[in-house]
């Protein structure tokens, strides 16, 4: 009895990225490759500044009274961003600079001390920290070991989930005014190729890291539930920093 005959079926493809060279030139790429657009408006454009250092919560402080030593304290930032001075109500202090604590201390002790002196230097500083989250193994908070980039933390968060668009990573960070920027680095060609690398930014407290499923057009979707992706205390964290110091919680860009 002979064997069977088996016809071959060749697996179905899906559509190219390009419906011939024309539509290459000119990048009209087929409707599966085409990447949503951000919501105009939602982000502002990305520049590079080295902001002044505010103070965040778990920051310590040696806080000198030259005209009345007795009051010297070392204090320690609140989780609301306060501290607190014998004569004195609550100060805010996260988002301050330590010349504008500094100012803000004085003002306050004024009311109950003649010209009083006050000196307000760091003691220790608060782990520097940023949220990794989207289609990562473990999202969450962490600690910045140094000056890293986004392909640092993603492998400190678990590495990429399979479903992960590496090629589109987004970073976001508060602008000078405090709305958001919107950036992308290439994660996945920079592991395959190394030309197609562009993890170049080093991040810094406060930033947030989206890996997406499919594109960027998910990272707006992401900043709709903002509120909820992030954790309260590196919420808290994060906000301070970005209002003026005076404590009103911020979290649409």
């Amino acid at each position: 009895m002979g064997q069977p005959a088996y016809r071959y079926e060749p697996q179905a493809r899906g559509p190219k990225k390009y419906d011939g060279l024309f539509a290459r030139l000119r990048d009209q790429r087929h409707p599966a490759f085409q990447v949503p657009h951000i919501p105009p408006g939602l982000f502002q454009q990305w520049v590079d500044w080295e902001p002044s250092y505010t103070l965040v919560p778990g920051d310590q402080l040696d806080i000198v009274v030259l005209s009345a030593p007795e009051l010297s304290r070392t204090l320690t930032v609140g989780p609301d961003g306060r501290v607190v001075m014998p004569m004195s109500a609550p100060i805010m202090a996260a988002g301050r600079t330590f010349t504008d604590l500094q100012a803000a201390l004085m003002g306050e002790l004024g009311k109950q001390l003649r010209d009083p002196r006050i000196s307000v230097t760091p003691r220790a500083y608060a782990p520097e920290q940023v949220y990794v989250g989207g289609q990562v193994n473990q999202p969450g908070t962490y600690t910045l070991p140094g000056r890293v980039g986004a392909l640092e933390t993603i492998l400190m968060a678990g590495g990429m989930r399979p479903t992960a668009r590496g090629r589109q990573v987004a970073v976001l960070r508060r602008a000078p005014n405090g709305g958001m920027m919107l950036r992308t680095v290439n994660i996945r060609g920079g592991l395959l190729n190394i030309h197609e690398y562009n993890d170049t930014i080093q991040l810094r407290r406060g930033d947030i890291v989206f890996v997406p499923t499919s594109n960027i057009g998910e990272v707006g979707q992401f900043m709709q539930n903002f509120r909820n992706a992030l954790p309260v205390d590196f919420n808290l964290s994060y906000q301070f920093g970005s209002n003026g110091g005076n404590g009103t919680t911020v979290i649409s860009p």
